[in-house]
């Protein structure tokens, strides 16, 4: 069970529990419907109290939140690659080929499926809820709420732009004549009638893309490139979309791109750093995590012709 606790300051005596949550502990009415009604949900210097409740300086105010995971998640044995983890969240580097929620096919070969499987002798199950998405091709860090209250506010700072995204792609071709920094701002929507395809259009919703490129390669004479993109939207095969919109599609991307481009057998896109506060903290945590092996070795075996970054 997760507990929050708080000290009653001098400049919040008076306050009902309910303002005092909302306007200074950054708690959303949602959280506060998930525990007024639990028993010992909420407690004042112990005795269980209503969010009308007034609070008085020196006061212990404590939130009692069970997990409950409600996710039908089927714990299956298997490898998971934990980059960082405490009571609220945990932090994984997904490899590549691998689904993270449970979907047609993949019920129990998915990367929630594992971490069920790991944390299957604890007492109370973490609740498991993905912050944002990584498609199955894209390998990287997936930050993961273990509770109500962290998805609640790492959501919000998905909002706010407060968490942030940035991920290293392999593209085609080099970038003769066009900046290699800049801003992509192309609205994007489904193709109609497609099932999973999505296309730069004047109708569809706002998004957004940074991108640099950061080295030049050829391999076996063809052209390539490293790109550093980070994402100020979250729109569904948004880099994947906007790369193929510069006539940059990513190397392997059998959708937007060529499949199999330079025998990549994937999207070239890896989750490389994930900025965000940690919930119940203010300073920014900053996660990264190592290029893929294939990244790598396509590089290694590749010419390079110019780069902004040594790596």
């Amino acid at each position: 069970m997760r507990q929050l606790s708080y000290t009653i300051e001098p400049e919040a005596d008076g306050l009902s529990i309910n303002a005092y949550a909302r306007n200074i502990a950054g708690l959303s009415r949602a959280f506060l419907r998930s525990v007024k009604f639990r028993e010992n949900g909420i407690l004042i210097n112990g005795q269980r109290v209503t969010t009308r409740c007034v609070l008085h300086a020196g006061d212990s105010l404590v939130f009692n939140m069970p997990n409950d995971r409600t996710q039908k998640i089927v714990p299956a044995e298997g490898p998971v690659s934990i980059v960082f983890e405490n009571e609220d969240i945990v932090l994984v580097n997904k490899p590549a080929g691998l689904v993270i929620h449970p979907c047609h096919g993949h019920y129990s070969d998915t990367l929630l499926s594992y971490l069920a499987w790991h944390y299957r002798l604890l007492p109370e199950q973490p609740l498991l809820c993905p912050i944002g998405r990584l498609d199955k091709d894209t390998s990287g860090l997936i930050l993961i709420a273990k509770n109500k209250y962290a998805a609640q506010q790492l959501e919000r700072q998905r909002a706010n732009h407060t968490l942030s995204r940035v991920y290293l792609a392999l593209a085609e071709g080099h970038w003769t004549n066009q900046s290699k920094s800049g801003l992509i701002d192309r609205p994007i929507e489904k193709v109609p009638e497609c099932f999973n395809r999505y296309q730069v259009a004047d109708t569809g919703r706002p998004s957004r893309t940074e991108y640099e490129v950061l080295s030049e390669f050829t391999y076996t004479e063809t052209p390539f490139s490293l790109v550093r993109l980070k994402l100020q939207t979250g729109r569904t095969h948004q880099i994947r979309v906007h790369m193929a919109s510069l006539s940059h599609p990513l190397l392997g991307d059998s959708i937007y791109g060529h499949e199999g481009f330079l025998g990549f057998d994937r999207a070239a896109l890896h989750s490389f750093e994930i900025t965000c506060q940690l919930p119940g903290h203010q300073d920014l945590a900053v996660f990264s995590s190592e290029m893929p092996e294939d990244f790598q070795k396509m590089i290694a075996e590749s010419k390079k012709l110019s780069s902004t970054l040594i790596w």
